[in-house]
């Protein structure tokens, strides 16, 4: 049922409807966020700009999106990877 209702909503907002991409964000950003964090040492910051590029990135390839899965394990797939570069970037800094 959800995964029909997520297939639903991206159809939705790949067709430009508003609404639907105001639902889309806030259904799924603050879910991503938290995600992030955890994962992120807590950097509110940098938990915030990778929920951000997640998103971006999702509606990029929400077209590809068939609904064998519910949208935020997609969603989490696309964070881990972020994560990771995130990680990657602060090991060089060091």
């Amino acid at each position: 049922m959800k995964i029909r209702a997520d297939k639903r909503l991206a159809e939705r907002v790949l067709s430009g409807d508003r609404s639907s991409f105001d639902a889309f964000f806030s259904s799924y950003y603050p879910r991503l966020y938290r995600f992030a964090l955890v994962r992120l040492d807590n950097d509110e910051d940098l938990a915030d700009e990778t929920a951000q590029v997640v998103l971006c990135q999702a509606i990029s390839k929400l077209g590809t999106y068939r609904g064998y899965a519910p949208l935020f394990s997609l969603l989490c797939t696309f964070c881990r990877y972020e994560v990771s570069k995130q990680r990657k970037a602060r090991r060089r800094a060091q």
